[in-house]
């Protein structure tokens, strides 16, 4: 395996709309971590052109993921230029992160997640990737901004694409770490001529860093596709994931700089667990040089299950969830001419969910306080119209969305319908000018929105939430000055008006923020330095304020977000140069953030976070060796409950042996 960062200078080809990939590495067959101004997404099969987006968008593919070992897979994305984290570690509701000025806390979803194209995220907006193992991811792409036409529901301020894998190979590995750490996975790949079939097997087990906080998990996938002609193709993907673990409880500050390893004594019987359960048929099709057909089926299930507890002087909590979705997407692409190219979806989503919550004493029911089963279905579709000419490429399209549903709740057999939206427009826009081969601008524009969730998305006296629009803006340029140095540096922002928060007082209501705005730069830049050194680099500065609170808070106007760092930023740098042993030096910060929005004393979760990786290859496999949090730095998630605020280290220094076998 090489490290070697490679980043094109124009475009990057990804195949978005078609189930397998056109373009997993670079040219010259070396791995990337790629930042590029637009993706170019082009059909699988004959090379039908689709679309471009012009904006931040970043590709991490196979070999930058291979060496990776988490216990949440949301963990991959931490050399993403941007992005930062929410890390709770409370068993099963372990880490979140977020992008463009929002918080990582759960209480404002805003990026869309799709796993080989099908829609992940859980009713509240939660990504849901833990059942993929870092063996079995390809590719993820990521998106930032509310330009892409494809997308509605929680596509706030972007998207995350994770593709699995779909080559011919066999391998198996395995692992030793610190906190007891065991891990075991396996990838069978194989491309028949018509037929191809793949399977996945992996197993993570853990003490934990912390007391109390053990954790496993399991998951199992299989994919078959058969092409029936050079123009058509089928395919099932099915998965299993099964996840239980440990909750070490939140700890006062005191006692997080005493012994953050420790677990607070109320929470000796919080504990939880979750599973996945997805099947998708996928079918794409292609008709001549002009049409380009895909389409997908899906049903999915999670359910959670948690007992947990904030504080010695709260009562426990039994939260159960279950989330049923079934759904079907329509995309298809056609050339109208050598300069002009139309894209069109559509797509659907029923949910069928359930929600309760009960007051326990160590895991014994006393009283119930929440029982909902409800519906919620959502209809989306988009046109887009593209041209391209000489340096220009310019595109524009319309979204359109549509809500329905009904919510019974069980406790006092009240039934509400949810609030009636009507269609949800929203425009986009892109705009890309290539000024030479090494120099790109670009510009996009696009109006996002945010749906209530819960209870308070149901129409009842008194309150009738409708969606919370986001206009979104981005201009930037991407410059490679030298053949070894890439660059690209955006100014973007995010208008909301009638944003919504959800209230802190479990009853699953919201309440209107007011206006907001988000703004902020990025600079991302990769460099091949010679045949022996390669990196890469990004800052984010980043603000978000209540620009608009309402009569009744006029005192928090100018206030900051809550759970939004003012910066954050990545750096790699990887040496090859010693025959087969590659070295890696990662690098992450954060500034701290404010854990109100109305209580602006104090800031916390800045950290400075060092990882080092060692991987040896033989030939037949590989073997690494990793260093998490090189310099023990203590950093920690912090939550404000009332007037004091709560704390939840995260994990110290970890040191990981992995061992890998080429079949």
């Amino acid at each position: 395996m090489t490290y070697k960062l490679k980043l094109l200078a124009n475009t990057v080809l990804a195949s978005f709309y078609a189930g397998t990939s056109l373009a997993d590495e670079a040219p010259d067959g070396s791995s990337q971590i790629v930042i590029g101004e637009r993706i170019e997404v082009i059909g699988r099969q004959n090379g039908v052109q689709q679309s471009s987006l012009a904006g931040s968008v970043d590709l991490i593919n196979r070999d930058q993921l291979q060496n990776e070992h988490v216990n949440v897979t949301v963990d991959l994305l931490k050399k993403i230029p941007g992005i930062y984290f929410a890390r709770f570690n409370q068993g099963i509701v372990s880490t979140d992160f977020a992008i463009r000025g929002f918080n990582g806390e759960g209480s404002m979803p805003h990026v869309k997640l799709l796993i080989d194209g099908v829609p992940s995220n859980l009713h509240l907006g939660l990504a849901e990737m833990d059942a993929l193992f870092p063996m079995e991811v390809e590719r993820m792409e990521v998106v930032k901004g509310n330009q892409d036409v494809r997308y509605g529901l929680h596509n706030l301020a972007g998207s995350v694409n994770m593709h699995s894998r779909r080559d011919q190979a066999s391998e198996a590995e395995v692992l030793y770490g610190s906190f007891n750490t065991r891990e075991a996975q396996f990838y069978h790949g194989h491309n028949g001529e018509r037929f191809s079939q793949h399977y996945f097997v992996g197993h993570r087990q853990t003490d934990g860093y912390r007391d109390h906080a053990e954790l496993e998990k399991q998951t199992f996938s299989g994919k078959w596709f058969y092409q029936l002609s050079p123009q058509t193709e089928f395919g099932v993907i099915a998965r299993y994931f099964n996840y239980e673990a440990q909750a070490p409880g939140y700890l006062t500050e005191a006692q997080s700089r005493q012994d953050p390893s420790q677990s607070a004594s109320y929470a000796q019987d919080d504990t939880g667990d979750k599973q996945t359960r997805h099947i998708s048929l996928h079918w794409q099709h292609d008709t001549g040089a002009d049409w380009h057909f895909n389409g997908k089926l899906y049903w999915q299930q999670f359910d959670r299950h948690r007992y947990l507890q904030y504080t010695a002087t709260s009562p426990q909590q039994e939260r159960l969830e279950k989330d049923q979705q079934q759904g079907a997407i329509l995309q298809l692409s056609r050339n109208l001419g050598e300069n002009w190219l139309f894209l069109a979806g559509l797509d659907y989503q029923a949910q069928d969910n359930q929600n309760s919550r009960h007051v326990t004493e160590k895991r014994v029911r006393q009283r119930t306080f929440r029982n909902w089963d409800f519906s919620y279905n959502n209809w989306g579709g988009y046109s887009q119209l593209q041209y391209r000419e000489g340096p220009w490429t310019i595109s524009g399209g319309v979204r359109v969305d549509r809500f329905s549903g009904e919510l019974l709740n069980l406790l006092s057999q009240q039934t509400r319908h949810l609030n009636d939206n009507g269609t949800t427009v929203l425009p986009k826009f892109n705009l890309l000018y290539q000024v030479n081969d090494d120099l790109n601008l670009f510009a996009n524009y696009g109006v996002s929105f945010q749906a209530p969730t819960g209870a308070d998305a149901y129409v009842k006296a008194g309150t009738e939430h409708k969606l919370a629009k986001n206009y979104g803006y981005e201009s930037g340029v991407h410059w490679q000055p030298t053949a070894w140095l890439n660059s690209r540096l955006s100014w973007w922002q995010q208008d909301a008006r009638d944003e919504l928060t959800p209230k802190t007082d479990g009853s699953g209501d919201f309440e209107n923020l007011g206006e907001t705005r988000r703004r902020g730069w990025d600079l991302a830049l990769s460099a091949d330095l010679n045949a022996d050194w390669s990196g890469f680099a990004s800052y984010t500065r980043q603000k978000a304020t209540l620009t608009e609170p309402g009569p009744g808070k006029i005192d928090s106007k100018g206030n900051w977000l809550l759970g939004v760092p003012a910066y954050t930023a990545t750096l790699g740098l990887i040496y090859s140069g010693l025959d087969k042993l590659n070295v890696a030096l990662y690098g992450h910060w954060q500034g701290d953030y404010y854990v109100s929005n109305f209580v602006q004393a104090q800031r916390y979760g800045d950290y400075r976070l060092i990882d080092l990786a060692f991987n040896y290859d033989f030939g037949w496999g590989n073997a690494g060796l990793r260093i998490n949090n090189l310099f023990d730095t203590y950093h920690e998630y912090v939550y404000l409950l009332g007037a004091e605020t709560i704390h939840s280290p995260a994990d110290g220094r970890g040191v990981n042996l992995s061992l890998s076998y080429h079949f």
